[in-house]
């Protein structure tokens, strides 16, 4: 469990401060109230997190029933009821947080139903997490009694409610609320004016909630077999290793849409520059000698680069640089002996396309007069050499 849990909440919090750097660089917007919301879920999530350290080391959470001292059930007891108390902290900020990034993005939209839908989720996540903290607090009379009735020495009298339909019922809330976060955005998109591309990238990100969603659903199940096993001890830990997953996910999925930012602004020049040292590692490929590079562009882009950086960057002289490795130029400098038809043939459109860019300047000669050059070529034997 410790190194399970420690690994997902490294992931979580270098996702949160990659956020919170963007943000407060404002080269991921503002920072707003959504951000505020995360970082009061990374704290909970925090105490989440060292709880479940605790469990599993000091108190041996995991092993079956009869394994575990009596004198360790007290605080187990104890250690559930936080750990419970800051599951359900984090989960609320973590889904409202998210809910209001939603009205960021609607903030400004025509349609105010999608605003109402926002402010609908907020309203019943927050409503629901909080009955169900009420639940946990009031949960035993006194609230002591949740944890203190482990002890076989303590006196006072107590009542407690089975929790069993209560966590059930909370994880169905749950999972209710994370496939509600998950589908709101991709109905959203669908209405804003973005490239297909970018409404497959956005819809990609959204849908990576519905991790959340298959994380919350095993939580739900371990904790409803909590109250139905005797060897309840495997149960809780599974439970909690499910429920670290899903917090982690959650701030995780909920910091994502600022990280294109970062891949564009660091992360974009080093991997198209990597791209460039791979292509130009292969060197041109030609398939018959003398023909042009792949790339006929790439010594005019050359020449702009050295010219940007001296500061004489004039558009003629690219041009030329392109002209220079154009495929007539290049195939007619270069080509080897004429030896078959079919490479002739060839060798008379190059010759035809030449005397039209060269009439180009002073005008457009008549057809007939295009028709009567080529004839005449045709009609002379094959040369041995080409013309220089």
């Amino acid at each position: 469990m410790p190194g399970y849990a420690g690994t997902l909440y490294a992931a979580g919090t270098l996702m949160i401060a990659l956020r919170l750097w963007l943000r407060l660089t404002k080269q991921a917007g503002a920072l707003g109230l959504d951000d505020s919301l995360i970082v009061c879920a990374w704290l909970a999530g925090t105490m989440f997190t060292v709880d479940c350290f605790v469990a599993a080391i000091d108190f041996h959470i995991g092993r079956h029933v009869w394994d575990i001292p009596l004198t360790d059930f007290e605080n187990l007891a104890l250690l559930s009821w936080l750990a419970e108390f800051s599951f359900l902290i984090t989960g609320a900020c973590i889904k409202i947080s998210v809910l209001l990034f939603y009205r960021r993005l609607v903030k400004d939209t025509y349609d105010p139903r999608w605003r109402s839908a926002v402010i609908a989720a907020i309203a019943f996540t927050a409503a629901y997490s909080i009955a169900f903290l009420f639940t946990l607090i009031f949960n035993c009379n006194p609230t002591e009694a949740y944890w203190k009735s482990f002890d076989v020495m303590y006196a006072k009298s107590y009542t407690c409610v089975d929790t069993t339909f209560v966590n059930l019922l909370a994880g169905i809330f749950a999972i209710i609320s994370d496939v509600y976060a998950v589908v709101l955005p991709c109905l959203m998109t669908r209405h804003f004016d973005l490239a297909t591309g970018q409404k497959v990238a956005l819809n990609i990100i959204f849908s990576l909630g519905l991790l959340v969603v298959a994380a919350s659903a095993a939580r739900t199940y371990y904790f409803y077999q909590v109250g139905r096993s005797p060897n309840v001890s495997p149960m809780i830990f599974n439970a909690r290793a499910w429920s670290q997953l899903e917090l982690q996910l959650g701030i995780i999925c909920a910091s994502f849409p600022a990280l294109p930012v970062l891949f564009r602004r660091y992360l974009a020049g080093p991997a198209s520059h990597f791209s460039r040292s791979a292509q130009s590692s292969r060197g041109p490929m030609s398939i018959l000698p003398g023909d042009p590079p792949d790339d006929q562009y790439q010594l005019g882009e050359m020449r702009m680069q050295q010219e940007k950086t001296s500061g004489e960057t004039t558009v003629a002289a690219v041009e030329g640089e392109k002209r220079a490795v154009s495929p007539s130029s290049t195939t007619a400098s270069t080509r080897p002996l004429v030896k078959s038809p079919a490479e002739y043939e060839e060798y008379n459109l190059d010759v035809l396309r030449q005397g039209r860019n060269r009439y180009s300047v002073t005008g457009r000669p008549h057809a007939d007069t295009i028709g009567r050059k080529a004839s005449h070529r045709l009609s002379q034997p094959v040369p041995e050499h080409l013309p220089p």
